[in-house]
């Protein structure tokens, strides 16, 4: 009897993480005209792509950098100065192909800061991830008429499109006094799930907006958390995706009576990421005939699975004295400059986040003069994470939320942080599939009624369904107290209908 094959096609896409690149710019900010600069209190910055395309072997890519800067003039006011600054850089790589999904990740990795004279000088680290998608097809065997075939089952994922939505978000707050001057509006946003409900993909998360501003001869902080739930284009089932927030434009607009100010903010974030779905399948892993020899092509499998994006909190804090001989009388904003995740380990059932958070703190020394000092904050967090598995990829970013201090000893400064992290991992799956087998002489027939064996201990019952030309289901139905791997002292009855 001839084998009749059945093929069917299955999709293996996975996402490839290029070699990254690192471009530093460089920014002088003059204050001759502004009061000159006595120090630099405060300095944030984020980095957003613009625009990524794909040619072939290169991907051409905009950014857009940021920065906001708080300092004190000559006679000790509290100034402020923002910077936009565009940028384009080519990457090149042999795998690139023309129009291919690809997503460009951009963070700062290092800010360096110096005053020479009246002149800031700012100089940025900056790292650009790039990643495609790889589409993958492979022909596979789905059946084999006329043959015995063992059938296990096999994880697909297929690329569905990539989500690159935008969205609004804002926030009132009134503040209950005259406003004289908005010292610093900075805005970061995180995502902290993607859900895949009703054939719907949702990304949950939360945007971060600080407030400093001077009314009535003082100056205050304002932390605003600002939580958001966002339903993209991409649907389907099993659809996982690990996506990326990043605040793209931000608005302050100041309303309200001469005694009570209102502050509504707005920001629009910008979400990106591949959207996968895994298919769960039987395939055929092995094929034989009892009738002809079978010669039998096989291929491997393989790529990165994403299996979900989890989030993770944990508080940190330390201190910092001033210098010798001053003294705090009060202590004016306490701000999150920057928080760099500088590394995500992998291990079983945990993870471990590590990295270095930047505070700026403002403060009235014993003379009532603004003074400031900057709180390197270094943190090494170890997260119960289970199902994690020490060979997973990670990837991920982390925002600082919640800042708090306390004055000790009017000499030092207590900072109390809440780091955020959202962490997305992938999991290499590799499996064996028959793509295809061509039939070869004939084997002898046994036409004995009944065999007996006895198998040895390991073997498997697809294997002793191969030596004795049975079907696996047959050789259970006979024998029904058989599992799957023999123990070594099994005795095995197999009948058959001689025609």
């Amino acid at each position: 009897m001839a084998i009749n094959i059945i093929t069917k096609t299955v999709n293996t896409d996975y996402e490839r993480t290029l070699d990254g690149k690192q471009i530093v710019t460089q920014c002088n900010f003059d204050t001759q005209s502004r009061g000159g600069v006595s120090k630099l209190c405060a300095l944030t910055g984020d980095v957003q792509i613009i625009k990524a395309q794909a040619l072939s072997k290169q991907l051409k890519i905009s950014g857009r950098l940021a920065l906001k800067l708080v300092y004190l003039d000559s006679d000790r006011q509290l100034k402020n100065f923002d910077y936009i600054s565009d940028f384009a850089e080519d990457l090149n790589d042999d795998c690139i192909v023309a129009d291919m999904p690809c997503i460009v990740n951009a963070h700062i990795v290092d800010i360096q800061s110096g005053v020479s004279g009246n002149e800031i000088k700012v100089q940025t680290v900056i790292e650009l991830t790039p990643a495609v998608v790889e589409i993958s097809t492979n022909e596979v065997v789905a059946d084999a008429e006329g043959a015995l075939t063992l059938k296990e089952p096999a994880c697909y994922q297929k690329y569905l499109g990539t989500v690159d939505e935008e969205f609004s978000l804002s926030e009132e707050y009134a503040t209950g006094v005259k406003v004289d001057d908005v010292l610093l509006y900075d805005a970061k946003a995180i995502v902290l799930g993607v859900d895949n409900n009703s054939d719907k993909l949702e990304v949950s998360g939360q945007a971060e907006i600080c407030l400093v501003y001077s009314a009535e001869g003082s100056v205050s902080t304002k932390n605003i958390s600002i939580p958001f739930v966002q339903q993209t284009a991409v649907t389907g089932e099993n659809l996982t995706a690990c996506v990326n927030a990043k605040i793209k434009d931000s608005k302050l607009v100041i309303e309200g009576d001469e005694k009570d100010n209102v502050f509504k903010a707005y920001v629009t974030v910008a979400l990106s990421g591949f959207v996968m779905q895994s298919q769960e399948e039987d395939s055929v892993t092995d094929l034989y005939s009892p009738c002809n020899k079978l010669d039998v092509s096989q291929i491997q499998t393989s790529f990165l699975k994403q299996t979900g994006v989890k989030k993770y909190e944990e508080r940190i804090s330390g201190s910092v004295a001033v210098e010798e001989g001053e003294s705090i009388q009060s202590i004016v904003s306490a701000v999150v400059t920057q928080n760099i995740l500088s590394s995500l380990v992998a291990m079983d059932d945990e993870l471990l986040a590590e990295g270095v958070a930047n505070t700026s703190v403002i403060y009235k020394n014993a003379d009532g003069e603004n003074k400031c000092i900057q709180i390197e904050l270094p943190y090494s967090l170890q997260f119960p994470s289970q199902g994690t598995c020490k060979d997973d990829i990670l990837s991920g970013n982390a925002i600082a939320t919640d800042c708090t201090y306390k004055k000790k000893r009017d000499k030092e400064v207590e900072i109390t942080l809440a780091i955020l992290v959202s962490v997305c991992s992938r999991r290499k799956i590799t499996a064996q599939a028959v793509s295809g087998a061509e039939e070869g002489e004939a084997l002898e027939r046994n036409d004995s009624a009944v065999s007996i064996y006895l198998p040895d201990k390991g073997e498997t019952i697809w294997q002793i369904a191969k030596t004795l030309g049975s079907s696996i289901e047959k050789i259970k139905e006979q024998n029904p107290d058989l599992t799957n791997e023999m123990q070594g002292d099994e005795r095995i009855v197999i009948y058959r209908e001689i025609g």
